[in-house]
């Protein structure tokens, strides 16, 4: 193939967003739905990854792969919208949103609750395989499997990540988090479908939240068309920065924000964050860099949650990660008495048949040991940072700092 000129202008004409854009117009099959706040996102993450770093021919290509199936997922919703439009009919009852910090018993708040029969969770395959909608057509296996196909892609290329978290192992059913869906209209840049850029060390997202809402809104109306109608339980941590936001689309929404202690749950953020970034960017970011831009952000998203008003809405419920891990069906049931919703026997049945089968062990695939020290944190000087957010939310006012 010598003489084709590839170098830096193929890589360039691999990574171009008009291009990119219209190929997943051919993907979809479909022509005019790429509006210009899609397409201002599109331009903004490209630019960003190739700021990030160099590419090869071959990553810019499997880069582009990614892109334009992704951009093809946001353009088959659109079409099917389009061609059904009394999907936006669709009326998204009581959701609830699960808000906490990672490593804060999300995971399993989320499979807990998604346990109710009464309730309906977001799975893999429904981001990765969004159309056609289930109401219109039954999901293949097919479809299915190209799902899963996508999720042993993100664990065959983020190796270690199974044993931090070890939901991934069921593929297509996966229960996912709201930053996936956010990411299918570049509102975030969630790894799992960008796994292929080599410079995704960084968080592009952007634009109004007000329409990441919106667009969210309906995704899950897209999803639920026909549907029997359930109460949808999500997840992610990127409400905590748009609860007002979050609140004008969905005006009955509940959010279940659990609280642990920072030196409990970061140095095991820090290691799922370097796990999952290493093997993106192929090593190219140190831990103790990663560490530093990760407390960071930290940092910012711990004074956003102390400044948002909504924290005190009686919408956010607050429960320490403790008191929930010491009793995590009576916290649900409190939760829903709370939220004036129905606790019935086969809800708490199911709840109790997930907590017991051998199949949801956190320890499946054995466990890490977390500290700071791999990742040169000098946590006594960190922490008193903290003590604002341990005063209001976990009921101490501080905890020893050891110089």
């Amino acid at each position: 193939m010598a003489g084709l000129g590839r170098g830096p202008t193929e890589i360039d004409r691999l990574l171009a967003t008009e291009s990119i854009l219209a190929s997943a117009e051919i993907a979809s099959g479909t022509l005019g739905l790429v509006d210009e706040g899609l397409q201002i996102r599109a331009a903004s993450l490209i630019s960003a990854l190739r700021s990030g770093g160099s590419f090869s021919v071959a990553q810019a290509l499997a880069t582009r792969r990614q892109l334009v199936k992704l951009l093809a997922r946001r353009l088959t919703i659109a079409r099917d919208i389009a061609a059904h439009p009394e999907i936006l009919d669709e009326v998204i009852a009581d959701p609830v949103f699960i808000i906490g910090f990672p490593r804060t018993g999300t995971s399993i708040q989320q499979s807990l609750l998604a346990a109710d029969p009464a309730n309906r969770a977001l799975h893999a395959w429904q981001v990765y395989e969004p159309s056609p909608p289930p109401g219109e057509r039954p999901v293949t296996a097919a479809r299915k499997a190209a799902a899963a196909r996508v999720a042993e892609h993100f664990c065959d290329r983020c190796p270690g990540i199974l044993s931090l978290h070890p939901y991934w192992d069921e593929g297509a059913e996966t229960l996912i988090e709201d930053e996936e869906v956010l990411t299918l209209a570049l509102f975030d840049n969630y790894p799992v479908a960008l796994c292929d850029a080599p410079t995704l060390a960084i968080r592009e997202g952007g634009g109004d939240f007000t329409e990441a809402y919106r667009f969210m809104k309906q995704f899950l109306q897209h999803q639920q068309w026909r549907q029997p109608k359930r109460r949808w339980v999500l997840k992610g941590i990127e409400h905590q920065r748009h609860l007002t936001e979050l609140f004008t689309v969905f005006p009955d929404a509940r959010c279940l924000f659990p609280h642990r202690e920072p030196e409990a749950f970061l140095p095991s953020n820090l290691a799922i964050a370097a796990v999952v970034y290493d093997g993106i960017t192929g090593g190219a970011l140190d831990r103790r860099t990663l560490a530093a831009g990760y407390l960071v952000d930290f940092a910012a998203r711990i004074d956003a949650v102390l400044s948002e008003p909504a924290m005190a809405d009686p919408r956010v419920r607050h429960i320490r990660f403790s008191e929930f891990i010491a009793e995590p069906i009576g916290s649900l049931r409190a939760c829903y008495a709370d939220w004036g919703f129905a606790w019935t026997e086969e809800a708490e049945a199911a709840m109790r048949a997930w907590l017991t089968d051998p199949a949801n062990d956190s320890d499946r695939y054995g466990r890490h040991k977390y500290t700071f020290e791999p990742f040169g944190v000098d946590w006594t000087a960190v922490s008193p940072g903290f003590d604002a957010y341990r005063k209001r939310f976990l009921g101490q006012p501080s905890v020893a700092h050891q110089a």
